[in-house]
């Protein structure tokens, strides 16, 4: 079925998609922005690349911050673009790609507006493939900060693909401060909670919430878009258990009556769902994390790689980085890299839309983490922590 009608919908946003792999970086780009000695001989040598002239307009001295928002933005013009050319399933599928920006967003204004930070100072820090319509009226300079949170629950969690997950969210936070409150979350509501709440396990739960729905939608496409997207989707979620796992060790969050805030932000799918998040569910230090991750050669491989990372940590040594060692996220962002490139291997399915937006945000990482290391004057540490995105295979 797919061979036969997948072209007739797809076909042209798959193809122009496919054509845009051809401008990641390749090895000898990377060679000419870590020779750079300034921002300048980067700005330079990235005029050689698919990413053209896109400086040519930010007046001297460049500043890193510069650099990543215009790749952000060189990146969410192409998405849009791509995006103008689908029909459905696929404009859905991407607009889930987009609601994990929105959800980093608004968790971003949250946190400026109980600093008394006006939203228009957050303005750098905006995600644009995450800006949606509402946004517009919260980012303007006439809006009141001080006029507590009626704007945010309104433009939030009502007029946006993400509201959903805020409302639950704000139903189960206030459901855990009063459980005699039973009649759902008020606008008036609203500030008390979010004030109380981390927004860094807010943000967590949002996540969950937004892939175990992309999770239940990939699986309703079925074909070959369900075998590959969701194969990518069960390792992010063990890749999200594994990250909240790790960086909740030596925390409040591994106490014994904190275990449950940590466990409601495991993903209820993927390879380690159940048996193996379930004995998950129960770990407090290294050793009960190495027991439960026994049974799963990939993933206790990848823990004894950064144990050294958590312990060197927890010394205060500080030098962790420069010892060489690699922290969960370092490991995973490279894990992640080979599996977003072997979904271009496979034709007939969306996976390679999902891909190509994180290669990207990879490619993005690499530039700003060279684009630092420049202005540093350490570039011996540039090859440490760069993933190279397709490269030639020998």
């Amino acid at each position: 079925m797919e061979l036969s009608l997948f072209n007739v919908n797809h076909g042209f946003a798959e193809a122009a998609l496919r054509g845009l792999r051809s401008g990641f970086l390749g090895p000898e780009d990377y060679r000419r922005l870590a020779a750079s000695d300034t921002l300048e001989d980067m700005r330079s040598a990235l005029e050689e690349t698919d990413y053209g002239t896109f400086l040519q307009d930010e007046p001297s001295p460049l500043l890193v911050s510069t650099i990543s928002k215009k790749c952000y933005e060189k990146l969410a013009d192409e998405f849009r673009y791509l995006k103008a050319q689908t029909v459905e399933p696929l404009t859905t599928f991407m607009d889930y790609i987009a609601r994990e920006k929105m959800i980093d967003n608004v968790c971003m204004i949250i946190q400026g507006a109980l600093n008394n930070k006006a939203p228009m100072e957050m303005q750098e820090k905006i995600h644009p493939l995450g800006v949606f319509d509402g946004m517009k009226v919260i980012m303007s300079e006439t809006y009141d900060v001080q006029g507590g949170f009626d704007d945010v629950y309104r433009i939030f969690l009502v007029d946006t693909p993400i509201g959903p997950y805020f409302e639950e969210y704000l139903k189960e936070a206030d459901r855990a401060q009063d459980e005699m409150a039973k009649s759902g979350v008020e606008s008036s509501q609203v500030g008390g909670i979010l004030t109380k709440q981390d927004l860094e396990i807010m943000k967590a739960s949002l996540k969950k919430a937004w892939l175990e729905d992309f999770h239940n939608f990939v699986k309703e496409l079925g074909g070959t878009t369900d075998e590959v997207m969701g194969h990518i989707l069960k390792m992010e979620a063990d890749f999200r258990v594994l990250l909240v796992t790790m960086n909740a060790l030596n925390t409040n969050l591994s106490t014994e009556n904190s275990l449950q805030d940590r466990n409601a932000l495991y993903p209820s799918f993927g390879y380690l769902y159940p048996e193996g998040t379930k004995e998950l569910r129960k770990v407090f230090n290294d050793t009960t994390v190495r027991a439960a991750l026994e049974p799963y050669s990939k993933y206790l491989n990848l823990f004894d790689q950064v144990k050294d990372f958590y312990d060197s940590e927890r010394g205060d040594s500080g030098n962790s980085a420069q010892a060489g060692f690699q922290s969960i996220e370092d490991l995973i962002y490279a894990e992640n890299v080979h599996m977003y490139e072997m979904a271009f291997e496979q034709q007939y399915h969306f996976g390679i839309f999902y891909a190509w937006v994180k290669l990207r945000e990879q490619e993005i990482r690499n530039i700003r983490w060279i684009a630092n290391m420049v202005i540093l004057n350490t570039k011996d540490h540039i090859d440490d922590t760069i993933v190279p995105i397709f490269q030639p295979r020998m």
